[in-house]
């Protein structure tokens, strides 16, 4: 549950989950530049352990909590949709219907990448050129929907007058 103060912000953004989405995003911008070796397969680790423990941090925390993970519905995710065709949001302490979409996206293709990146050290997977295309591929995919994860924050940010980068770095936003 988001905690409020005298200043008209709600604390929405634990220490943990700020600390985790910059722990990722620090690794995936530094293995797309590190593409091979020892520290990107172990930074992938690291990302994949990030990522692992985010969802499970998520799956534990209540509904209300911001940090709570959930599919939303067709119907939310309709509606948000609609709303944005008419640029008129509500906003929201956590994730949109659109929002939690690309999270669990992007979480996902984190988790394959860790995956797909440790079967390529395994005997048994050692030099399957199929293996290493699908772990590029992944690769490709996150980095287009880093782009789309941006775009998103940058049009929510302006269509809702809210600096959402801003709370990712103090877990504040103002109180709706």
């Amino acid at each position: 549950m988001p905690s409020r103060d005298a200043t008209g912000t709600t604390q929405v953004w634990s220490t943990f989950v700020r600390l985790s989405h910059w722990l990722v995003a620090a690794i995936v911008l530094f293995n797309l530049f590190n593409d091979t070796g020892p520290v990107h397969r172990y930074a992938g680790y690291v990302a994949a352990g990030a990522v692992l423990l985010r969802v499970i941090y998520g799956l534990s925390r209540a509904r209300d909590d911001a940090a709570h993970l959930g599919l939303p519905s067709w119907v939310a995710i309709r509606q948000h949709l609609h709303e944005l065709r008419q640029r008129q949001v509500h906003r929201t302490l956590g994730h949109n219907p659109v929002g939690m979409l690309m999270a669990l996206l992007l979480w996902g293709l984190v988790l394959a990448l860790g995956v797909t990146g440790w079967m390529t050290q395994l005997d048994a997977w050692w030099g399957e050129d199929w293996l290493i295309d699908t772990h590029e591929y992944l690769a490709w995919a996150l980095q287009a929907c880093v782009l789309g994860h941006w775009a998103g924050v940058l049009v929510m940010s302006w269509l809702q007058q809210e600096n959402l980068a801003k709370a990712m770095l103090t877990g504040r936003k103002p109180r709706l």
